[in-house]
């Protein structure tokens, strides 16, 4: 009797097992990627991820529960798909960096009123609402000139910046 196949069943076991051993060694991690998985994970499993990972996350795990079996979008599409919850948590973020930042700018105003209440009683001195009217003009001009050093400096680190690129591209280089 013939056999009804024309391939013998060895060929298309070894064909097979071939394919998967090929597939295996095509997807599998090289040593340096598995170090790197590693240490991912024991720096995750010490400090914990970050908000933005577990909201990426989360994402993926929504998609994968709304839509099985299908691809995960790329980042970007997630992203462009929770548009409103990104643009949610920058405007609660920025809120909350204006109100921690206004909190310590109270905190520096009442210690440096504090300070100088304390030097003026060392002196016997007792200062009347114009002079502490005066006082908070000179703070507030303070500030106002530690803002115009401050955006002075970095005007001249970026004309600097400016300049090495320059030099950079006309082939020269700095000392």
């Amino acid at each position: 009797m013939k056999a009804r196949w024309s391939i013998p069943w060895v060929a298309v076991v070894l064909a097979t097992s071939t394919a998967t051993v090929w597939h295996a060694a095509a997807y599998a991690e090289s040593p340096y990627e598995l170090d790197q998985r590693q240490q991912l994970e024991q720096y995750q499993r010490e400090h914990g991820i970050s908000p933005e990972v577990a909201q990426a996350q989360r994402w993926k795990r929504e998609w994968q529960e709304q839509h099985p079996n299908e691809r995960v979008p790329d980042a970007g599409v997630l992203q462009k798909l929770h548009r409103q919850e990104t643009t949610d948590n920058i405007t609660r973020n920025f809120a909350k960096m204006r109100q921690e930042r206004n909190a310590k700018l109270l905190r520096n105003y009442q210690l440096s009123r504090q300070h100088q209440q304390q030097m003026l009683a060392a002196q016997h001195v007792t200062w009347t609402p114009e002079q502490w009217r005066e006082w908070n003009r000179q703070y507030d001009e303070g500030l106002r000139a530690q803002v115009r050093s401050y955006e002075e400096g970095r005007r001249i680190n970026a004309e600097i910046i400016e300049m090495e690129r320059q030099r950079r591209e006309l082939g020269f280089s700095l000392p």
